[in-house]
């Protein structure tokens, strides 16, 4: 899938056998990559960087995200917060891309291999430029969308959509775990547009201690629900063969069970956290966007882990 993706792209075959291996290949004989894999403090020291990188990008991405979709920091202006989370953010984002050259460095031919790594690098690559273009300028502008956001609009979602389409498989997991994702932040999105007072005011009285808990243990047991249904496939994989069935495939009962029950769980999700503060639809679509595309880049990195 991996070289159709390629031959897609580059409209040869033999694009990646004849460019892009043997970079690879020169990298993993040259001295970096030989000094990396000889001192074995190396990987793990990589390895803490990475994860610390993650925290902070996570802590900035969903202090600033959170507070347009509804809960946060409410004495700070969703411009503002995500000013001051901004450096954080930068920092992050370079300590993910030096820690993970170093930790590249130590396997560069699986990686290679990895369709993974390369979702993972459209993914990042797709979150930089969303995030750093698309994001910012929206929030700036009070949900205006200018020629700078929409043109990071359309690169990002076009290389990471693209991307997603050929490299992930229904086999291994990889589109149901984003389509959950995907459904439960559309949940989050929507449920402010009809979801009557009524129903969230209640929760908003309720202390943090006991609705917080309660709204997570109903949400992982609406995911996990989702998990189970997305893995019927499994049992009648070899009469349907999802991946022969293209398109159809999201059609199949499992699959729209699976995506039901996610949206209902981002719906729930909305409601447990108890906003109060309902920021322009074009806030709320980009700062959920934001956190889909940089969880979409921490699931890829986890999955190639697992290749």
């Amino acid at each position: 899938m991996l070289f159709e993706f390629l031959f897609n792209f580059a409209g040869s075959a033999d694009f990646m056998s004849d460019n892009i291996q043997p970079l690879f290949q020169a990298i993993d004989q040259g001295p970096a990559a030989s000094f990396v894999k000889e001192a074995w403090y190396f990987t793990p020291m990589a390895g803490c960087i990475h994860l610390i990188a993650l925290s902070f990008l996570g802590g900035a991405i969903i202090m600033s995200d959170l507070r347009v979709v509804g809960p946060g920091v409410q004495a700070t202006s969703p411009a503002e917060l995500n000013r001051k989370m901004s450096p954080f953010l930068i920092a992050a984002v370079i300590g993910l891309i030096f820690s993970g050259i170093l930790l590249g460095l130590g396997e560069v031919m699986r990686i290679y291999n990895s369709p993974p790594f390369w979702l993972k690098m459209a993914g990042l690559f797709s979150a930089i430029v969303f995030t750093f273009t698309t994001r910012d300028s929206v929030i700036k502008n009070g949900g205006k969308f200018t020629v700078v956001a929409l043109v990071g609009l359309a690169v990002s979602m076009l290389v990471f959509w693209w991307t997603w389409i050929e490299l992930t498989d229904w086999r291994f997991a990889a589109r149901q775990s984003y389509l959950i994702l995907i459904f439960l932040l559309i949940g989050m999105f929507t449920a402010p547009m009809y979801v009557p007072s009524s129903i969230s005011e209640p929760v908003r009285k309720l202390p943090r201690m006991v609705s917080l808990p309660v709204m997570l243990l109903v949400v992982i047991l609406l995911v996990s629900g989702a998990f189970l249904l997305a893995r019927i496939d499994y049992q009648y994989f070899h009469e349907l063969d999802l991946n022969a069935m293209g398109l159809g495939a999201y059609f199949h009962p499992s699959i729209l069970a699976m995506m039901l029950v996610s949206y209902i769980a981002g719906v729930v999700s909305w409601i447990g956290i108890g906003a109060t503060d309902h920021q322009p639809m074009g806030m709320r679509f980009v700062s959920l966007m934001s956190m889909f595309l940089w969880f979409s880049v921490a699931i890829a990195g986890r999955w190639i882990a697992f290749w």
